[in-house]
């Protein structure tokens, strides 16, 4: 039992995600009840005794930080998203966030330029995820924005994001400000 623990506190490590007890089961090839049994030895291994708690959320589990330490946890997460994302990482984190399922084709579309990159380090930040493949020739993956990204904006759904129109509004009318500005310098 106590290498059972071992395998699924390491596959709960190195996944990062939420996993569940039947997934535990089938891929491990272990008896639903014991996947439990190491589960709930773990939680009481964890929870409020270290840095780590094992979590239950949608019937599934998952180690997160311990909230206690979630401002110093934070403060590197950020400076590593912060350095890390170019604009132009941006500029697709935005495309994706107002067009869920969107592909990487249809973001080149609209950029103008190859998104490999982009998607790539957006991938690994964990800001967005495949959530589909489209039955289309070649099987484009569909990527959408993940609830890591609703969290650094500080909204619960992608609802809540500033209304697209509002902006690009806001940005013609900057434009012509700008173009405005420049020809009263020329004159």
């Amino acid at each position: 039992m106590e290498n059972l623990e071992n395998i699924v506190e390491a596959v709960l490590f190195a996944l990062g995600r939420e996993i569940s007890i039947d997934e535990l089961s089938s891929t491990l090839q272990v008896e639903k009840e014991e996947v439990k049994k190491a589960i709930y030895n773990l939680a009481d291994k964890y929870n409020n005794k270290t840095g780590i708690n094992l979590i239950f959320v949608n019937d599934k589990y998952q180690l997160v930080t311990n909230n206690k330490y979630y401002e110093y946890v934070n403060k590197f997460v950020e400076n590593t998203k912060r350095q890390n994302l170019s604009s132009a990482a941006l500029e697709t984190l935005s495309i994706i966030a107002y067009n869920p399922k969107i592909t990487k084709a249809e973001i080149e579309k609209i950029r103008g330029v190859n998104s490999d990159f982009s998607v790539s380090r957006l991938l690994e930040c964990g800001l967005i995820e495949e959530v589909a493949r489209l039955n289309l020739p070649g099987r484009p993956a569909a990527y959408s924005v993940t609830s890591e990204f609703l969290k650094s904006c500080g909204i619960s759904s992608i609802e809540e994001l500033p209304n697209f129109e509002d902006i690009r509004i806001k940005d013609e009318q900057l434009l012509v400000t700008d173009f405005e500005s420049q020809s009263n310098k020329d004159n």
